[in-house]
């Protein structure tokens, strides 16, 4: 059971981080990924292919890095992964949050419910530890 329960917490913290991947793409690269070019949630006329948006654009690359390598630490057994996992989760609301407006679908909204469930499932006092 616990090796099935630490291959669903890796697969969700890689498509997690892999999710990450569209806001870089959308304030890099000329690639079609559905984010809007209008202005961010924030006051000022910032867009996602702004400065700032490709500042943002590579926090969210290094919101990716962060996930996936918390999902091989819990892999590897590791016992700091929830740490890890951690400061993904809050550097994800920095990514994310500001182009809410121009998700495209509810793509914006799944990824802020997808760092709450993450949230309480890396709060929750287990008795067993997955990396064990």
């Amino acid at each position: 059971m616990l090796d099935g329960l630490r291959i669903l917490v890796v697969l969700m913290l890689v498509m997690h981080g892999a999710s990450h991947v569209i806001w870089f793409l959308a304030s890099w690269t000329s690639v079609s990924t559905g984010v809007g070019d209008g202005p961010w949630i924030l006051p000022g006329a910032v867009t996602i292919r702004s400065a700032i948006g490709r500042v943002l654009g590579l926090l969210a690359l290094v919101v990716m890095v962060v996930f996936v390598f918390a999902a091989v630490m819990l892999a590897a057994g590791l016992a700091n992964w929830r740490s890890v996992a951690n400061i993904g989760v809050f550097l994800s609301y920095g990514a994310v949050v500001p182009w809410l407006r121009q998700a495209p679908g509810s793509w914006g909204l799944t990824s802020v419910a997808a760092n709450i469930v993450l949230m309480f499932l890396l709060a929750l006092p287990v008795s067993v530890d997955l990396s064990a």
